[in-house]
């Protein structure tokens, strides 16, 4: 039985942004009853290092607008074979939070910025660039490191700007991740093959301006593919689900805000975890845990088998948990 060494922990399905391509207009939202507290979503933390367990993201919709989420760091934080807890956020609050998360023990940040300009930012989040770097601004002075930003490349939208996030992310001492767009969300998100912009055409484009880029290491890499441009001294990271799929041994597991347990982001398919982890004895919910495993190395065997499609992937973004 594999085992599983990561889980990404959705607090909340809401956000305070509506990018396009994560949330649409007629999305609802979770009941309040519904969603897993953050004691039970630490019984499920404790009782999957059993099976190797070892880091712990925090995801949404956007985490930072459900209330205390610093409570929920210091409980993972104190379950001692859990060595990593990081957090995805948009960072629009985050300059109000980062002190708190940072007393908690929160280990990293990524924050997803997918424009430099301003306006295209708002075009495409309705939220406010400066509201972004100001959280990085205040997290770098508390010392968090490494800062990821991830910025989703869309054909036709931002693909020119893959040079601006080089330099933005030297200037701040960031290490930038560019993605893929994912057909995510079924026919409520409007994707199509031709705004997928293949990440090793901007990889050219960095090397054809920086020079050849050296493969590197970084912590909590992930699936991204990491190097370092010598020229500036910093790192940056291709993460390429469509043009070149890195699903092979994936020991990633992903919790949604509701409670159920989804294998990958390629499929739908998904275990309902919340009655054992609220009603259930330590018994059932090991029991349960044993059962993911198993069905999670069949949907790894399936999606290899399936030349990595992305099959049915009708639920949005914000309610998955990035």
């Amino acid at each position: 039985m594999n085992e599983i060494s990561y889980l990404r922990v959705s607090v909340t399905d809401k956000c305070n942004l509506k990018c396009f391509y994560c949330r649409p207009d007629n999305s609802e939202f979770v009941p309040h009853e519904e969603i897993l507290r953050y004691e039970e979503i630490a019984r499920l933390v404790r009782a999957m290092t059993r099976y190797g367990l070892r880091k712990v993201r925090i995801t949404g919709g956007e985490p930072l607008v459900r209330p205390q989420l610093e409570e929920l760091v210091r409980m993972l934080k104190e379950i001692p074979q859990i060595n990593d807890v990081s957090l995805t956020t948009n960072a629009i609050t985050l300059a109000r939070h980062a002190e708190k998360l940072r007393e908690a023990g929160l280990d990293r940040l990524n924050i997803s910025i997918d424009s430099l300009k301003p306006d295209l930012f708002f075009q495409i989040t309705k939220g406010r660039l400066e509201d972004v770097l100001e959280g990085i601004r205040v997290s770098k002075k508390l010392g968090f490191d490494p800062i990821k930003v991830n910025a989703v490349i869309v054909k036709g939208l931002n693909e020119d700007e893959a040079l601006d996030f080089v330099e933005f992310g030297a200037e701040y001492g960031v290490e930038v991740r560019f993605i893929e767009m994912m057909p995510i969300g079924g026919e409520q998100i409007n994707w199509s093959e031709e705004k997928v912009k293949p990440l090793d055409e901007i990889k050219r484009k960095i090397e054809e301006k920086y020079g050849k880029l050296i493969p590197a290491i970084s912590i909590g890499s992930g699936a991204a593919r990491v190097y370092k441009i010598e020229k500036l001294g910093s790192k940056i990271g291709f993460i390429t689900p469509i043009s070149n799929p890195f699903c092979d041994g994936c020991s990633k597991l992903r919790l949604t805000a509701e409670g159920h347990i989804k294998l990958c982001l390629r499929t739908d398919e998904e275990l309902d975890a919340k009655p054992v982890i609220r009603y259930g004895s330590d018994e059932e919910l090991d029991s349960f845990i044993r059962k993911v495993l198993i069905e999670k190395e069949i949907s790894n065997q399936k999606i290899v088998k399936s030349g990595y499609a992305f099959s049915d992937c009708r639920r949005i973004m914000t309610s998955i948990g990035g």
